[in-house]
């Protein structure tokens, strides 16, 4: 296993990917370049039901995500992960700037928990129903999941469970057609295929030192000291 990645570069990363973050999903969120397209109701869409809670659980993507960055530590698994994040935004990103999507989202109903109408409050203001197809959520959740899988596997079990079930809240909340949800799959295995092609491609031979396997490799520093 590798070095620790420097908390500091961490932080350097997740404020660069902040700023990504608001150029490919809120700014087109909130300014469409194009007028969004509907997209036809599936039955699945149609039967499943808003369910208040559930904005808790939809809220909860940037803990999840922030949870990841924490726990991988490792150099080589924590560049993966930075490569495959940035990669995901990109690749939704391109689709909400040139192929804009919007859900019919429906009237909220009146809820008293304090904590639930803070979370409905804030999806209603913050995050209107663009931006559909590919689901974000799903593809960031579902990539920060998978980058924990060389890790304990309770942690794993843990995160899979919250990822699905974060999956699920995007139709419970009405802010996503089932379709979205396919394609955020989609993007997560894309983006997995591409790594592991990177990965296999462009690394470097380096000479073996005692407890190196043969022919060992180490990956190319994509991630140097910011």
């Amino acid at each position: 296993m590798g070095s620790n990645f420097p908390v500091k570069i961490k932080i350097k990363l997740l404020g660069l990917f902040i700023v990504a973050y608001g150029f490919f999903y809120i700014f087109p969120n909130l300014y469409a370049r194009w007028e969004p397209a509907t997209l036809p109701m599936t039955w699945l869409d149609n039967s499943i039901p808003l369910i208040p809670f559930t904005f808790l659980i939809y809220t909860s993507d940037y803990l999840l995500i922030l949870f990841a960055i924490i726990l991988i530590k490792n150099s080589d698994d924590f560049r993966s992960f930075s490569r495959m994040m940035f990669a995901t935004l990109f690749t939704c990103g391109l689709f909400f700037i040139f192929f804009p999507t919007t859900y019919p989202r429906p009237t909220y109903p009146i809820v008293n928990n304090t904590f639930i109408k803070a979370a409905m409050e804030f999806i209603y203001v913050g995050d209107s129903p663009n931006n559909c197809l590919p689901s974000l959520h799903v593809a960031l959740t579902s990539v920060s999941a998978w980058s924990l899988r060389r890790g304990s596997k309770k942690v794993l079990g843990f995160f899979v469970l919250w990822t699905l079930a974060i999956i699920i809240s995007t139709l419970t909340t009405k802010q996503h057609y089932f379709i979205d949800v396919i394609g955020g799959l989609l993007v997560l295995v894309a983006v997995v295929m591409v790594e592991k092609w990177f990965v296999n491609h462009f690394t470097v031979k380096h000479s073996p030192q005692i407890g190196d396997a043969p022919n060992s490799k180490i990956p190319v520093e994509i991630f140097p000291e910011l």
